[in-house]
């Protein structure tokens, strides 16, 4: 992702580490994990009749499957470390300064 939105090729022989560096990113799944949080934060704000607040609190009936369960939104969401590392909890999206400030130390 970062070559191809710097515009840079593999036949262009740059190693990955000089390429990070000269984006400034460290990991990528540190982007991610900012994303889905500014995503949950954003959803979990919304009126409680909304379509999508109701998704992300439904529990569907039923069993799952056998083997290996595929992974859900709330899943990943709620193993997320950055949420155990510093104190936060599901209700503290309500306070969206406190939020803001979470999600921006993911990054650092």
């Amino acid at each position: 992702m970062l070559r191809f939105s710097l515009g840079v090729t593999r036949l262009d022989r740059i190693r990955n580490e000089q390429i990070k560096g000269t984006a400034h990113v460290r990991r990528f799944g540190d982007k991610t994990r900012k994303a889905r949080l500014r995503w949950f934060g954003h959803v979990r704000r919304r009126d409680e009749e909304d379509v999508g607040r109701k998704m992300l609190e439904m529990d569907l009936p039923g069993r799952r499957k056998r083997g290996s369960p595929k992974r859900r939104f709330m899943d990943v969401v709620k193993e997320d470390n950055i949420m155990q590392v510093v104190g936060v909890t599901e209700e503290d999206v309500d306070d969206r300064a406190r939020w803001k400030q979470v999600i921006r130390c993911v990054n650092s």
